[in-house]
């Protein structure tokens, strides 16, 4: 249903498709490289500037390789999400009334300049007053409420694409915008990161190379969430001759092994470990930050998950294909006797190939 209040917004989003409609569905042939680049780094400054909400949304759309080609999916995945950061007058207000005490009774030491700054929400270094130092995660005020009227309007604009859109009936635009909306307003209330913290720290702590910082409960509410402070860097920020001074088969193969035991054993997992979320700790392990969006997966999907690496690993095209079918869903124009086809010939091609040799895509 249209909604006067929300005018404002379909207009937004109806430039942004209008400007932007080839990026969906695009053949990555039909344009030259230079052609595809610039209108994708184009989106990105886009989604950008139209705030949190869209910001989110193209990182999402950075995993959709069904949906958008590379050099989109290269873009967007570059997606930054540093801004202005607040005022310390601001911060300091949020974080007294969410705490219900006076900043200067609760923190020996509070940064007045943040070490991160995001469209949800900026990042301050804090000493407790026993001596711990701590990260502390503030949310923006009003962000809330900017994001769920966003949210409505993106909702309506996609029942509406599904209704009359060919794209809109096979894609299931409305379906993909709701399980957004509900990872995004979740990563919004810091009392359910925090359980993530306590949840995963738990399940990863045999994991030696791999650390999550863990929430102070007495200091955290929905709006602002202290934790332990890792000293680090992003992954992210490590150039070619630091690399060299590490050891990155034994880091990759620890953090490969702690996603294989989120997934495959306990079911939930870090949902967006981009370079930015993970960091190379002064110690030499990885640590796993920003823990607002987490998947879960059911024991069953985990046993087809189990059966998918099997059957690769051991050649078997026929029952790799049956894996896949079984993880998805078939829309209407399904080719199942193709893709079985296409499946088995793909882990034929590359059964026995090194590590190296694989294009993971």
């Amino acid at each position: 249903m249209i909604k006067v209040s929300h005018l404002g917004r379909y207009k937004d989003v109806a430039v942004l498709l209008a400007k932007h409609r080839g990026a969906v569905g695009r053949d990555p042939e039909a344009a030259d490289d230079a052609e595809l680049e610039g209108d994708a780094a184009a989106l990105a400054a886009d989604l950008e500037e139209m705030g949190p909400t869209y910001i989110k949304l193209g990182q999402l759309l950075s995993t959709r390789g069904d949906l958008l080609p590379p050099p989109y999916l290269h873009a967007l995945s570059r997606l930054q999400d540093d801004v202005e950061p607040l005022g310390f007058e601001e911060i300091e207000r949020a974080v007294s009334v969410e705490l219900g005490v006076r900043m200067s009774k609760a923190f020996a030491s509070f940064a007045s300049k943040p070490i991160a700054s995001a469209s949800l929400g900026q990042v301050h270094r804090a000493v407790l007053r026993d001596g711990r130092v701590v990260a502390v995660k503030v949310q923006r005020p009003g962000v809330r409420e900017q994001i769920v009227d966003d949210m409505d309007a993106i909702e309506e604009i996609a029942t509406m694409a599904d209704e009359h859109t060919t794209m809109g009936k096979r894609m299931g635009f409305a379906d993909m915008v709701a399980e957004y909306r509900t990872s995004l307003l979740a990563e919004l209330d810091y009392r359910k990161e925090a359980a993530n913290l306590r949840l995963i720290g738990a399940n990863l702590a045999d994991h030696d190379r791999i650390v999550v910082p863990q929430p102070i409960d007495d200091y955290s509410t929905g709006t602002v969430l202290t934790m332990d402070f890792i000293e680090g860097r992003s992954v992210r920020s490590i150039g070619p001759l630091g690399q060299m001074d590490l050891d990155g088969a034994g880091l990759a193969t620890a953090l490969f092994s702690a996603y294989l035991d989120q997934t495959l054993v306990d079911g939930v997992f870090h949902a967006d470990p981009h370079p930015g979320n993970v960091l190379l700790t002064d110690d030499g392990r990885l640590a796993l930050v920003d823990l607002g969006q987490v998947g879960r997966i059911s024991p069953d999907l985990q046993d087809t998950l189990i059966k998918l690496l099997l059957a690769i690993a051991d050649g078997r095209g026929r029952d790799a294909a049956d894996a896949t079918i079984a993880l998805g869903q078939q829309l209407e124009e399904f080719d199942e006797d193709a893709f079985r086809r296409d499946a088995a010939s793909m882990v034929d091609r590359n059964r026995g190939q090194s590590v190296e040799e694989l294009q993971a895509g």
